[in-house]
């Protein structure tokens, strides 16, 4: 089985470890999600990783480019000359940790992810996060306390072994949890703070498909938005109709988000509904109607397709100008005039005193 490569933007299977932090204002974290694989897809990494300040991410890694990279609104954060560096160094220190971990399981097909990091509290102290999952399922923490790695599975004693007989491994993750996290988030919030309080309101857009018979399906759409939290909610006849079925927030590439909701109403019934929409990129709510359907296409159609016959046939006739002329032979158009002969100038006038006179005429 191949395990694809998602996006650079792409949350791995700990997305909701995530959420927790997005809706308090007064506290941050600093996150990395790490994705290792034993089968990876044609032309993608092994390995990956992503850094997220809250729910904005702000690096990129991966190991066919194990560079660490700024993304989305923090390209442009003035860090000090050494910082991507660093992170460069501690992400492939990381990705080598991951790669042993999956041979000495040595099994096919697997996933090990890590969600690492820290949190800042209401009184400003740091919350380490070290939680591990395979395929999906957590298995393994670490407690920065103790140096150690805990978990209730056999995996769990074959990685934690592994990684405590590298002397300096247990030490670094200490560290990192415990010091390096809290100094890098409190970096950010003090060079990127515009990125933070950064609010980009939705594009909007309703529309509405045929569905089973009798039935159509209402979509409203929010594009580019910032920050993530937003609410959709249906209106008919401007009473309340529910919530419909929601996707939740997907992250953009360039740091923003976009989400939809739909719902199931009976056909003819669509243009009673609406779609309100509350984020703190508005000044106030929006009331989204449904979008008319589209104009029939056949005279744009038409237009553009007796233009490209005109211009053929400009063409053609240019060709045959260039042809006749380069044989010496008249302009086709000549032969119109009604002319006998071919010639392109008209025949001399015949003198006055050359034309007949008629024997009938008058003096």
């Amino acid at each position: 089985m191949e395990v694809p490569w998602p996006q650079c933007w792409a949350l791995g299977l700990l997305l909701f470890f995530l959420p927790r932090s997005w809706g308090a204002e007064s506290r941050l974290s600093l996150l990395y999600h790490l994705t290792a694989v034993t089968n990876p897809a044609p032309h993608a990494p092994a390995f990956w990783a992503s850094g997220w300040l809250g729910p904005q991410q702000y690096l990129s890694y991966s190991s066919l480019r194990p560079m660490a990279e700024p993304c989305g609104a923090w390209t442009w954060e003035n860090q000090v000359p050494w910082y991507w560096e660093k992170e460069t160094t501690d992400l492939r220190s990381k990705e080598k940790l991951f790669k042993d971990a999956l041979r000495a399981l040595g099994r096919d097909s697997q996933v090990l992810q890590g969600l690492l990091g820290c949190e800042l509290a209401n009184d400003n102290s740091s919350v380490p996060t070290a939680i591990f999952a395979l395929n999906g399922e957590e298995f393994m923490r670490f407690d920065p306390r103790t140096s150690n790695w805990t978990g209730n599975w056999p995996e769990t004693l074959t990685i934690g072994q592994l990684w405590r007989q590298q002397a300096d491994t247990p030490r670094k993750e200490r560290e990192f949890l415990l010091s390096s996290c809290p100094r890098r988030l409190l970096g950010h919030l003090e060079l990127g703070r515009g990125n933070l309080e950064w609010k980009e309101p939705p594009s909007m857009r309703l529309k509405a498909r045929p569905s089973s018979p009798g039935f159509s399906v209402l979509t409203c759409s929010a594009f580019s938005f910032h920050p993530p939290e937003l609410q959709l909610r249906f209106l008919r006849n401007g009473m309340a109709a529910g919530v419909g079925n929601t996707s939740g927030f997907s992250p953009n590439g360039d740091g923003s988000f976009h989400a939809w909701s739909s719902l199931t109403v009976k056909r003819g019934d669509e243009h009673h509904y609406q779609c309100l929409v509350m984020h703190k990129g508005l000044p106030h709510p929006l009331l989204v109607s449904l979008e008319p359907p589209a104009k029939a296409s056949v005279p744009v159609a038409g237009i553009v397709l007796g233009l490209l016959v005109f211009m053929a046939a400009a063409v053609a006739g240019g060709v045959l100008l260039w042809w006749r002329m380069r044989r010496g032979l008249s302009a086709p158009w000549i032969f119109l005039r009604g002319d006998d002969d071919e010639s392109l100038l008209p025949t001399p006038s015949l003198p006055q005193d050359a034309i007949p006179q008629d024997i009938n005429a008058s003096a």
